[in-house]
């Protein structure tokens, strides 16, 4: 039970079903010989955004293009013996360098396999059915990109509202750690799942509304957008007032007033809280500033969220 409840058909699963599908009755009733080439292309761009799906697209039709070339050019000018097995790996290369040295990395594995299979086509003319496999290729490609423009294309805004409720209950912790427990907590995840919620907000910025979706317009998204990246911003602030807290060398006791507001959050203050340290009069009124920068920051972003 436990396994059929890990278990999870996500949205671009279906799309990639379904485009292969497509692909495939395009290819038989364009007469294809081979139809699993449409397939192939069909699975190999779909991606999460329509951009990225077009990327992709255009760099799978240019290496797998080059990759049909080279082997035109093998089939041609080497003759069959048995050494044309190395002659296939020297191909195989060929393929794999001019791919990275024209930038089309993500289109080596189509290339190679496009190529390897005209070279060892033995059934006629190899250009002519090395021709048939890119364009059965070319229909696999055409229908995941429409089909990801067409049908829901992805939509990240509640996965970035999560992100941004996750990063925002790390933040009193790691606060606590600092001011309380006079720690110098590690940061570094913190900073990396930042990193990831502004992948994240670029996808989104980038990504169109659906279709055939009216009840969401072009301005709506924009507005959307522009909220989310207030958010974030936010939670850059707070970020960035808890690393000038980490870069203190003293670690002060707040004030009276200041030990209020963070027991308000829930933070836990002992009686009787100790510095830690030297401290002079100076480091406690820095102490309170970024704090109190810290818990506004804090308290406007849970206004946002639940206001």
């Amino acid at each position: 039970m436990n396994f059929f409840k890990k278990i999870r058909i996500g949205q671009r699963a279906v799309k990639t079903a379904l485009s292969v599908g497509i692909a495939l009755a395009v290819a038989q009733i364009l007469g294809s010989s081979l139809p699993i080439f449409a397939a192939i292309g069909a699975i190999s761009v779909m991606s999460r955004t329509w951009s990225d799906s077009l990327k992709e697209s255009l760099t799978q039709v240019a290496g797998t293009f080059l990759g049909y070339l080279i082997a035109c050019a093998f089939v041609l000018w080497l003759p069959w013996r048995p050494q044309f097995f190395l002659w296939m790996a020297v191909g195989t290369l060929c393929v794999i360098t001019l791919c990275i040295a024209l930038r089309l990395n993500f289109a080596i594995p189509l290339a190679s396999i496009v190529f390897a299979d005209v070279c060892l086509y033995t059934g006629g003319d190899a250009v002519v059915y090395g021709f048939h496999r890119f364009t059965d290729t070319m229909v696999g490609l055409a229908v995941a990109l429409v089909v990801n423009i067409v049908i829901r294309p992805y939509n990240n805004r509640q996965k970035i509202l999560n992100m941004m409720y996750e990063l925002q209950k790390q933040f009193l912790p790691l606060l606590e750690a600092r001011v309380i427990a006079h720690r110098y907590p590690d940061l570094a995840p913190l900073r990396n799942k930042m990193a990831k919620l502004d992948d994240e907000l670029r996808i989104f910025e980038k990504q169109p509304v659906a279709l055939f979706h009216h009840t969401v317009r072009v301005s709506a998204r924009r507005q959307e957008a522009a909220y989310l990246r207030g958010c974030q911003q936010l939670l850059d602030k707070m970020g960035g007032e808890l690393a000038a807290l980490c870069n203190m060398d003293s670690s002060p006791v707040p004030d009276d007033k200041m030990l209020a507001r963070l027991k308000e959050h829930g933070v836990a203050v002992p009686e009787g809280l100790e510095k830690y340290g030297y401290c002079s009069e100076v480091d406690t009124a820095v102490m309170n500033f970024h704090v109190g920068n810290l818990l506004d920051a804090y308290d406007y972003l849970s206004i946002l969220h639940h206001g």
